[in-house]
C-alpha cells in the first residue's frame, strides 16, 4: 500500500514539472526572430498568407513607352487577381550596366530587375540575385532550350525571359541590284565585293550597325561563319579596314529606312522588332540564322526578369514572374508588341496571328543546351570591346586581347 502511495506521489511531481515547462517551449518557438530572405530557409520569408500586407514589388524594366503601357495593363490583371501591389519604373533604354549594379546594392533595391539575358550569369555568380526556382511552388513553364545556359548556374535557375528579338539584315533589293550584286553577302569574299563597290559612290554607307550592344555586329559575323569570341582574326581585320564605311547608329534611329529606300545606306543590321514595325514592300529581309545546327544565340536579344537577392517578397515576385511570362501572357505580349515570345512550346504548336519570319522557326528549336562561352568581365565587356572596335578606338589585336 506504501509503495503505491509513493508511485502516485511521483506522478504528480513529474506532472507538475512538465506544466511549468510548456510555456517557456511556446515562447522560443513562436517569438524567435524572423530571419531576411534566404534561399536556404524559405520558412522564413514574409509572404502574403503571413503578412496580409505584402508590397508593393517594386519592378525596375527598360521598355519602349507603348511597351512599358502593355506591362502596366498586363500586371493590374494580376494586382486584382492576387491583391500584390506592383509599382513598375521604367528605366532609360540608355541607362549603362552601371545603373543596373547600382540597383541591386543600393539599400532601397527593386525585388525585380529586367536586364539583357547575357547579364544573368555575371550577376548571379556576383551574389546579386536570388535563384528563383526555389520559390516556385510550380513548375514553370520552359523557356526556348538555346536560352537555359544563359539563364542556369550551380544548378538554379537565375532568371525569366520575357521575349527574345532576332537581329536581321534588311535592304532594297533594287538598290543591291544597282551596284551589280544579286544577294545578300554571306562569306567575307562577298562583302568585300560590295564594300568595293559602294566605295565607288560617293555618299553611300555599306552597313548600319548599333553601337550600344553587340548583336548587330554578331550577325554580320554569324553570316561570314564566325562568332564575336572567335579565334579567327580574318573577321576582325575586315571590319578594321572596312568600319570607316559603316554607318553607326542607335537603335531607335529612324532615319535608316529613308536611307535604305534611297540608297544611300546599302543593308543594315536591325532587331526583327524594327522591322516588323518600319519595314515596306520595297525592302527585303534576311537573317543570319539559316542553318538549323545554330540557334543563332549570339545575334539574338533576349530580355530577361531576375529576383534581386534583396527583395522582401521572393515568393510574391516568382509569383509575379510565372504570371507575367506564362503562355497566355505571351500570346497576347506578342499581340500587342510583336516582340517574339521566348517559350518553347509557343514554337512547337505554331505562333497564332504572326506574320512569316525571316527564318524557320524550327531553327530556334534546339535540343543544345552547352554552356554558353564566356569573358572575364562577362556580357558588358564583351558589349565595351565591340563598341571602341567598331569606334576605331580599338584595333583587331586589341579586341582579341580584351576578351582573351
Amino acid at each position: 500500500m506504501l509503495k503505491r502511495k509513493n508511485y502516485w506521489l511521483l506522478f504528480a511531481i513529474l506532472l507538475l514539472s512538465l506544466t511549468s515547462l510548456s510555456p517557456s517551449l511556446e515562447l522560443k518557438t513562436s517569438d524567435g526572430p524572423r530571419l531576411r530572405s534566404n534561399p536556404e530557409n524559405q520558412s522564413a520569408l514574409p509572404s502574403s498568407g503571413e503578412k496580409g500586407n505584402v508590397g508593393p514589388l517594386r519592378i525596375t524594366v527598360s521598355l519602349s513607352d507603348a511597351e512599358f503601357r502593355e506591362l502596366q495593363f498586363i500586371s493590374g490583371r494580376y494586382t486584382l487577381s492576387s491583391g500584390v501591389r506592383v509599382e513598375l519604373i521604367n528605366r532609360d533604354s540608355d541607362s549603362s550596366h552601371a545603373t543596373l549594379l547600382n540597383d541591386l546594392t543600393v539599400g532601397d533595391s527593386p525585388d525585380i530587375i529586367m536586364t539583357d539575358g547575357r547579364n544573368i550569369l555575371d550577376l548571379a555568380t556576383r551574389g546579386y540575385l536570388l535563384p528563383v526556382d526555389v520559390y516556385q511552388r510550380t513548375p514553370g513553364s520552359t523557356p526556348l532550350t538555346g536560352l537555359i545556359p544563359l539563364l542556369q548556374w550551380n544548378g538554379y535557375d537565375w532568371g525569366v525571359p520575357l521575349d527574345i528579338d532576332p537581329y536581321v539584315f534588311v535592304y532594297s533589293p533594287e538598290r543591291l541590284a544597282e551596284l551589280g550584286i544579286e544577294k545578300l553577302p554571306r562569306s567575307l569574299e562577298e562583302w568585300s565585293s560590295l564594300l568595293q563597290n559602294v566605295r565607288k559612290t560617293k555618299g553611300k554607307s555599306l552597313l548600319a550597325l548599333d553601337t550600344r550592344n553587340p548583336y548587330g555586329y554578331s550577325a554580320f559575323l554569324k553570316s561570314v561563319g564566325s562568332h564575336l569570341l572567335s579565334e579567327d582574326s580574318a573577321p576582325l581585320e575586315w571590319t578594321q579596314e572596312a568600319r570607316s564605311d559603316f554607318y553607326l547608329t542607335s537603335r531607335y534611329n529612324e532615319d535608316v529606312w529613308d536611307m535604305l529606300q534611297e540608297g544611300t545606306l546599302t543593308v543594315a543590321a536591325l532587331p526583327l522588332s524594327e522591322w516588323q514595325t518600319h519595314g515596306s514592300a520595297n525592302l527585303a529581309v534576311e537573317a543570319p540564322l539559316i542553318e538549323s545546327n545554330d540557334n543563332g544565340l549570339d545575334s539574338l536579344e533576349s530580355r530577361c526578369f531576375a529576383v534581386s537577392a534583396q527583395s522582401l517578397y521572393p515568393e510574391e515576385a516568382v509569383n509575379w514572374l510565372s504570371y507575367i511570362t506564362s503562355r497566355p501572357a505571351q500570346l497576347e505580349w506578342l499581340e500587342l508588341t510583336g516582340r517574339l515570345p521566348a517559350l518553347d512550346e509557343l514554337y512547337r504548336s505554331g505562333l497564332p496571328g504572326m506574320d512569316p519570319l525571316p527564318f524557320r522557326a524550327d531553327i530556334l528549336l534546339t535540343d543544345d543546351t552547352a554552356p554558353v562561352e564566356q569573358t572575364k568581365g562577362g556580357w558588358s565587356k564583351v558589349s565595351a570591346a565591340v563598341a571602341s572596335l567598331l569606334t576605331s578606338k580599338m584595333d583587331a589585336a586589341g579586341y582579341k586581347k580584351a576578351l582573351q
